[in-house]
């Protein structure tokens, strides 16, 4: 059985590294004839990714939501290579879904190497979005997308280097918070079409982001659907009382946010604003969108 496992080494600022200095000379790791791919700059994942999709039977995964969807941008799924996937980043909110709980990755790592372990097939979206001036992104989505507050609050995320996980995350959000921008956005989904003046859209495979705040909480990794949340909130402080509901993943039901399920989602947005993927900004200048979940499924290992 072949082997390989790319590894971010800068992923949860630097735990990433350290992971990898744990492992190597692990005997599991030297028995096994493991093959290790690091990662140097941002979209190595997504190279590395293509370059060995077909070369191995089993692919391991090190890093946070970012490496993780570099990687998914890159894998060739018509392969027959089963994935695992080892939380070393700093939001991990994929696997927080996909687990349901905080995963250790030394104790994964070992399951993942044992014979017959047992597969879980999850879904993912596929996003084009077109921005003001015309250019066209196509991306993979595995977490989460998101337009509006969330995608400013990401950019804020993506770009600080004082926080991490959580705090990070907060951090954003309070800076974000003083601009306070909206977005106005028409939606198409399942046949229907109506207009928003929200705060943000959210699409989730998962239900989290941020590390751990539930803006998509009816989502879930397996059942064919992706989930759309839209919040509209009218003042900062109306945003502050719903931020600990987030996090202790009560939304569902409130006023504030409407939930829908779809396979097929177009957004346009009057005025182009920031769009993220899994955490990682696309475009700041979104203006049309279109997500659709894939036919395709990913076999990643699942232990219980």
């Amino acid at each position: 059985m072949k082997i390989a496992i790319i590894i971010n080494p800068v992923a949860g600022k630097s735990s990433g590294k350290q992971f990898y200095d744990k492992i190597k000379n692990l005997p599991i790791i030297v028995d096994n004839s493991i093959d290790f791919y690091l990662t140097k700059k941002p979209l190595d994942a997504l190279e590395i990714a293509k370059n060995i999709s077909n070369n191995y039977d089993r692919i391991l995964i090190g890093g946070g939501d970012g490496t993780l969807n570099e990687a998914i941008n890159g894998l060739d799924f018509n392969s027959t290579a089963i994935y695992g996937l080892l939380p070393i980043g700093s939001g991990n909110d994929f696997s927080l879904s996909f687990y349901k709980k905080n995963a250790n990755p030394l104790l994964l790592l070992e399951y993942y190497l044992s014979d017959n372990p047992t597969i879980r097939s999850v879904d993912f979206g596929l996003i084009k979005i077109t921005d003001s001036e015309g250019n066209i992104f196509n991306r993979r989505m595995i977490n989460s997308f998101g337009i509006g507050f969330d995608a400013k609050v990401a950019f804020y995320n993506q770009t600080n280097k004082t926080f991490s996980g959580t705090m990070s995350y907060v951090y954003s959000i309070l800076k974000a918070l003083f601009e306070f921008s909206r977005i106005n956005v028409t939606v198409t989904l399942n046949e229907n079409r109506f207009q928003k003046d929200a705060l943000f859209c959210a699409v989730g495979n998962g239900k989290t982001i941020g590390g751990g705040l539930y803006l998509m909480p009816q989502a879930i990794v397996d059942d064919n659907l992706l989930n759309l949340s839209i919040v509209t909130i009218k003042s900062r402080l109306g945003l502050l009382l719903l931020f600990p509901k987030a996090l202790s993943n009560k939304l569902s039901g409130r006023k504030e946010l409407s939930e829908h399920t779809f396979t097929n989602l177009d957004l346009e947005l009057k005025t182009p604003f920031y769009a993220h993927i899994d955490g990682e900004i696309i475009s700041d200048k979104a203006k049309l969108i279109n997500i659709k979940i894939s036919d395709k499924k990913i076999n990643f290992i699942y232990m219980s």
